[in-house]
């Protein structure tokens, strides 16, 4: 409620008080850190705007600290040094045309002190004087949003995506004031939107809450889990590190995917300098790892231990559903990705949209 009055120290207060009953909650100090840094942008003063930031920042490094996996900490971090300072408005940084530059720069120092009518003015002149610039079009519905007129906001955050589709800004927009309007359902189409634009962002995610995924575990869509890749190629020296008690199943996906690595990655991805995890190796480890498994079970070997195989038979189970699905590799690019196999993503992205949106809705929503 103190949030929602722009009352932000008031609720910083409260978190901090709820934080020192639960010190180790990471959240509740990612709140305060929040708290801090909307008090800053609205503070006129610009040594108490600093001090505010300072110590927004040291809450944030405080909340990563602990783990939190809040959406906007990162923000923080990256936006204010750590004597509190910020950096400026630059001419020339929100277009090359020098009117529709101005007017945004004007329309951001209106809205950092809640002028919205004024900043909404300032963004819209100059939305029409470049019609394609994508900030000045967010933030008109931005300010409407701000000022709690919801639908022409939407209005606006639907131009915004007709100039940028892939990205995911303006599809979050529009969810949140979906969402206010109480359009769940047209507001969760967008939250996925967003989400399929930049799938490794904590803004994108934090709608997919463990309480959404526990709808579709009860439906029997299971995620496997299983331990990660431990293999490494640097220069001529390959790696290959397998816990003894993981056995002969991850042995196998472990061997295949540093295998495929070595003979078959330059060809299929002949424009790269030097051999990294992909897709492409990922899906073919889990495919041979399936294959092994069916070889398991047909022989069962006297020296693999009965107890072993069911460990696995869940993750099994779980892994040949997604393969009959044909949504294996979104499953690889949601659920196993690192730095190089979301190199990956964009691609895959533009051949098979519907893949990675049917296994959100189906594995994370439980819509079927």
């Amino acid at each position: 409620m103190l949030k929602e009055e722009q009352r932000y120290l008031e609720a910083a207060a409260i978190y901090e008080e709820q934080a020192r009953l639960h010190p180790e909650n990471a959240d509740l100090v990612a709140r305060q850190a929040h708290m801090f840094s909307s008090q800053a942008r609205q503070e006129r003063d610009p040594a108490r705007a600093k001090a505010l930031n300072k110590r927004a920042r040291e809450l944030a490094e405080r909340a990563e600290k602990l783990g939190t996996d809040d959406p906007l900490t990162p923000f923080i971090l990256q936006s204010v040094q750590p004597d509190g300072s910020t950096r400026g408005l630059v001419e020339g940084e929100f277009s090359s045309h020098a009117e529709a530059d101005r007017l945004i720069r004007e329309g951001e120092e209106a809205f950092r002190v809640n002028d919205f009518t004024k900043a909404r003015e300032c963004y819209q002149r100059a939305a029409e004087l470049e019609p394609k610039n994508y900030l000045a079009s967010l933030w008109t519905g931005d300010a409407y949003f701000a000022a709690r007129q919801l639908e022409p906001a939407c209005e606006w955050f639907r131009r915004t995506i007709a100039i940028e589709p892939d990205n995911e800004t303006a599809h979050r927009y529009l969810a949140d004031a979906l969402a206010k309007l109480g359009r769940k359902d047209e507001a969760m189409d967008e939250y996925i939107a967003a989400l399929l634009c930049e799938p490794y962002q904590r803004l994108t995610r934090q709608h997919f809450t463990p309480q959404l995924q526990a709808v579709a575990e009860a439906k029997g869509r299971k995620i496997p889990r299983f331990p990660a890749l431990q293999v490494s190629i640097e220069g001529k020296e390959t790696k290959l590190g397998v816990d003894p008690n993981d056995g002969l199943l991850m042995m196998a996906y472990n061997i295949c995917a540093l295998g495929w690595r070595v003979k078959d990655f330059a060809e299929v991805y002949p424009k790269e300098t030097a051999p990294r995890r992909s897709l492409r190796e990922e899906v073919y480890a889990i495919e041979t790892m399936l294959e092994t498994a069916k070889d398991i079970n047909s022989g069962k070997p006297e020296d693999i231990a009965e107890a072993h195989l069911e460990r696995w038979q869940p993750i099994l189970d779980a892994l040949a559903a997604l393969k009959a699905e044909g949504l294996l590799e979104a499953y690889a690019l949601f659920e196993r990705v690192d730095a190089d196999l979301a190199k990956d993503y964009a691609a895959y992205r533009a051949e098979h949209r519907d893949k990675l949106e049917r296994y959100i809705r189906v594995y994370w929503c439980g819509f079927e």
